[in-house]
């Protein structure tokens, strides 16, 4: 069914509904310009570079003039994410530009996610992936998104922050709505928010309740986990300013949120581009089984270059200004616009990149742009390059992988995020 039809039966199905027939739209809408994006961004790099479109909008596709968007926070700003950031979880560093909030919070979550676990972060990972491909080689396939990724993520972040959701169902569901109010929902469909709204309710009183449980076992002086929530707890006891409970909170919140959906998206995506590359895929899995994490990184991004969890970011321009000022293609955007800098065609840009349809795992790691760029480079970003390729090895280290046939070999969609891939064990 292409893409027009899901729409045609979406409203059939959906009648009066127009909020849920808004929605469904904007999904499908979403999937087709995600499919089509490489293609529409080529043809821009090669004849209008800057395209500025009716209401307001600025698509950049040279990687020189998304680097400019993206590295220059006072004239594009992420004030289009800090008001819902605000209503969901609280001021989160991803919506703060360059005042002394950001460098504050920033600066305590550095003192508590550090670089000395990325070690411990990739080996959990790959214990608990290895564990969930096992339970699954009887049965001759596994899906990469429900039974790999989702509970491998959810554990890894349940223990790594100490505040696991009620269930990994509860928890998965509150990081993907309100991530898909706060960085997908463009539109500002209502039915989106709501839900975002209602879950991140739930999910600051159960993050609430967990920090004063872990205060009063502070208190009491019992032995705790060395996990992000007690160094927190602990940081406050030593005076560090401004980093209240509810800063602890709002923080963990939007870090969890970023992490959940980045990495499951991401790892279906590479799956599903090495499906597509029989022989790189053949190569992946040598280097899994032979034990060369590194090599299987490289082998996992080049293919997220190809196939990245997302094209581009939006910044809002709060006062005029000028992209690419004294060149041929110099475009004035007006106060109020909104940009989107479009990462996947700067990783593909052959004026800056080498060989940029080629696929090769030995490009310098400044040629991806998976994790943005500038002061809001994703901030998991060195956990993300730990984790992901320690899930990915648990799964390629085995048997040689197939699609599953019929639909469940293919990349599925609930809304806007990866539901399903199927691949079967070719022993």
């Amino acid at each position: 069914m292409g893409i027009v039809d899901e729409i045609r039966q979406a409203a059939e199905t959906l009648g009066d509904r127009k909020d849920k027939l808004t929605e469904k739209v904007s999904d499908l809408v979403g999937v087709l310009a995600d499919r089509n994006a490489d293609e529409s961004f080529a043809a821009m790099r090669r004849f209008d570079p800057i395209v500025s479109l009716p209401g307001g909008v600025t698509i950049v596709a040279l990687n020189e003039d998304v680097k400019e968007v993206l590295s220059d926070p006072a004239r594009f700003t992420a004030d289009l994410y800090g008001p819902k950031m605000e209503a969901v979880t609280g001021p989160f560093i991803l919506g703060v530009d360059d005042v002394p909030l950001y460098h504050h919070d920033h600066a305590a979550m550095d003192r508590a996610v550090t670089r000395a676990d990325l070690p411990l972060l990739a080996s959990r990972i790959y214990e608990t992936a290895h564990e969930l491909v096992a339970a699954r080689r009887d049965e001759g396939q596994i899906d990469v998104v429900s039974q790999l990724a989702d509970p491998a993520i959810d554990s890894a972040i349940s223990a790594y922050f100490g505040t696991p959701g009620p269930d990994t169902a509860t928890q998965l569901r509150w990081a993907r709505n309100i991530f898909q109010e706060l960085f997908i929902n463009v539109g500002n469909l209502p039915t989106v928010r709501e839900r975002a709204l209602a879950d991140a309710a739930l999910w600051r009183e159960h993050l609430d309740g967990l920090i004063e449980a872990r205060k009063r076992r502070l208190e009491a002086g019992e032995d705790l986990p060395d996990d992000v929530l007690t160094r927190l707890l602990r940081y406050q006891d030593e005076g560090e300013p401004n980093l209240h409970d509810v800063a602890i909170r709002h923080n963990i919140l939007g870090m969890i949120t970023g992490w959940i959906p980045t990495i499951s998206n991401a790892l279906a995506r590479i799956v599903d581009e090495l499906l597509e590359r029989e022989d790189e895929f053949e190569r992946a899995q040598e280097a899994a089984r032979a034990g060369d994490r590194e090599l299987v990184a490289a082998y996992c991004f080049e293919a997220s270059r190809f196939n990245p969890q997302n094209f581009a970011l939006l910044r809002y321009v709060a006062q005029d200004t000028v992209i690419a000022q004294g060149t041929d293609r110099e475009t004035r955007i007006k106060a109020g616009s909104t940009v989107f800098a479009a990462t996947l065609s700067a990783m593909h840009d052959e004026r800056a990149i080498d060989s940029p349809d080629e696929f090769r795992v030995d490009r310098p790691w400044s040629d991806y742009m998976l994790f943005g760029y500038g002061m809001h480079t994703c901030y998991g970003q060195q956990i993300v390059r730990a984790q992901l390729p320690a899930m990915a090895q648990a799964l390629f280290e085995g048997p040689r992988l197939r699609r599953a046939r019929g639909g469940a070999g293919r990349l599925r969609f609930e809304g806007p995020f990866p539901s399903g891939l199927t691949v079967r064990f070719d022993d």
